[in-house]
């Protein structure tokens, strides 16, 4: 009877670590699925800035079109590693991960650093 109580206890408790387990993996996916969301409307943001000035100036559909076949054609892609701009005072690599439009802070140093999509390396 212990014997069997025994395996039962060793059982509920492997369960339980397991929940455990995926509990933190649930955690860690929802953490990222914000992050991921807060960029995407970042971007959606500034693509939306960006449009409305080129209207303002007077740039056509037509024109848009034509320049982003311009840039596929010398070969720009999108980078699956995400794209940096070095610290201006650290020399550190800085990853555009802030909710802030257009710069980010360097994790090394605190510098901000300015993150206009032209200037941005690859």
């Amino acid at each position: 009877m212990s014997r069997m109580f025994g395996r039962l206890d060793r059982e509920t408790r492997r369960m339980i670590n397991e929940d455990s387990k995926d509990r933190s993996q649930n955690s860690v996916l929802a953490d990222k699925e914000a992050e991921l969301r807060a960029h995407r409307l970042k971007v959606e943001y500034m693509i939306r800035v960006l449009w409305e000035c080129l209207m303002e100036m007077g740039v056509t559909r037509e024109e848009v079109d034509r320049k982003m076949q311009e840039i596929e054609k010398r070969g720009w892609t999108i980078n699956p590693n995400g794209y940096y701009r070095p610290c201006p005072n650290c020399g550190k690599k800085v990853h555009d991960y802030t909710e802030k439009v257009f710069e980010a802070t360097c994790v090394y140093c605190g510098t901000v650093v300015p993150m206009y999509p032209g200037d941005i390396e690859e």
